[in-house]
């Protein structure tokens, strides 16, 4: 072996002259085998260690590569994350607003139930709600950690479900709310149908009246915020409390405090001849001299004598309603004047076709006659 390689040596090392010519002397440079193998063996280190740095270069630039597409994948990662809550919260802002304008309509409607109803009560949660929203609105608008978002995705979670759990209340309350208006409605009905007074009442309840003194500064509700059904049940409540104002503008008692009812509506037999007639009032005897009210609220349309009522007095009430009364002994009012409801009108008498002192008293809806005892009691029983 070691002889191969002294003869490799000597055959490619051999020992050369280098001749160097200069200002006309030639001079020679011997390369010894030692120096020329010293010579090869630096320029092999030399391209080695050039391969090698330039390999470490190409690695450490792709090395840099590398994490730089990481910090870009995780910035649009982050962007990705930050758009979606951005908008959930945006979304939750409106779910928020939406809930806002359905609190505010139910506690209005509330608010305006009749007193005839018992008032249900707002969800137990609903004003701590609207705190945690807010206080975190600056967190959708800044970078997060990576520890952090955890905690953001979970807090965003949290108030997803406490928004729907208001919003399935507040959709609770508005249910119960609309049942127990269509039950007062219902009730107010029936007892009206009792006393024959459906059809002059119970489709007036749908108009609101625009004759009266209203007014005030504008506040509106944000109707586009609002589902039909709940405004349709905010609907259902002005009708009925328009049926419920109606129903305290009508003659809701009889107009005398002492007296006895000494003959009925309808069918009797006549005190005068005894053959059968229909009464179209009801009589109601006292003391000579008593004092009669006005039922409700209106307008003498009438007072003075009038034929078989004797002294007599005519009111035009609201809603179609008119009332009479005869056998008066004197009338306290005239005609076109206004009265209002608990006014003493005129005193008890026996003036007219009368038998003795009472008072003659009728109630007309729309020109047909109807029963006043009927009527009162219809009325009492839905107040």
């Amino acid at each position: 072996m070691l002889v191969k390689l002294k003869s490799f040596y000597r055959t490619f090392f051999p020992a050369r002259q280098l001749l160097i010519r200069q200002n006309g002397e030639v001079k020679h440079l011997v390369l010894a085998p030692w120096l020329q193998l010293t010579t090869l063996m630096v320029i092999l280190i030399a391209i080695a260690w050039l391969s090698i740095s330039t390999l470490q270069i190409i690695s450490q630039a792709d090395k840099i590569t590398s994490i730089e597409q990481k910090q870009v994948t995780k910035q649009q990662e982050w962007k990705k994350q930050h758009f979606q809550q951005q908008a959930a919260y945006e979304k939750q802002l409106e779910q928020l607003a939406i809930l806002e304008q359905k609190q505010a309509l139910l506690q209005s409607m509330i608010e305006s139930l009749p007193e005839s109803m018992n008032k249900p009560t707002l969800p137990n949660d609903a004003e701590p709600l609207l705190l945690p929203i807010e206080e975190n609105a600056e967190d959708f608008h800044a970078p997060l950690e990576d520890e952090q978002q955890p905690k953001q995705v979970k807090h965003l979670e949290s108030m997803t479900e406490r928004l729907a759990r208001l919003d399935a209340a507040y959709n609770r309350s508005f249910v119960v709310l609309d049942e127990q208006i269509k039950l007062r409605h219902q009730e107010i009905v029936a007892m009206l149908e009792g006393a024959g007074l459906d059809s002059s009442l119970a489709n007036t309840s749908i108009l609101e009246s625009s004759d009266t003194a209203q007014g005030g500064p504008l506040d509106l509700f944000d109707e586009s915020r609002i589902p039909a059904e709940f405004l349709a049940i905010a609907d259902n409540l002005l009708a009925l409390n328009n049926l419920e104002n109606l129903l305290s503008e009508l003659p809701q008692t009889l107009p005398a405090a002492d007296y006895y009812i000494s003959s009925s509506f309808g069918l009797r037999k006549d005190p005068m001849n005894g053959r059968r007639a229909f009464h179209k009032g009801v009589d109601l005897a006292g003391w000579h001299k008593t004092e009669i009210f006005a039922p409700a609220d209106g307008t003498v349309l009438r007072a003075g004598r009038n034929g078989g009522y004797g002294n007599f007095i005519e009111l035009q009430h609201k809603n179609g309603f008119v009332t009479r009364f005869g056998h008066l002994n004197k009338i306290k009012v005239k005609k076109g004047q206004t009265v209002t409801k608990d006014d003493v009108i005129g005193l008890m008498g026996s003036t007219g076709r009368s038998t003795s002192t009472h008072l003659h008293y009728e109630v007309l809806v729309n020109g047909k006659h109807v029963n006043p005892v009927k009527i009162t009691k219809a009325l009492s029983r839905v107040r």
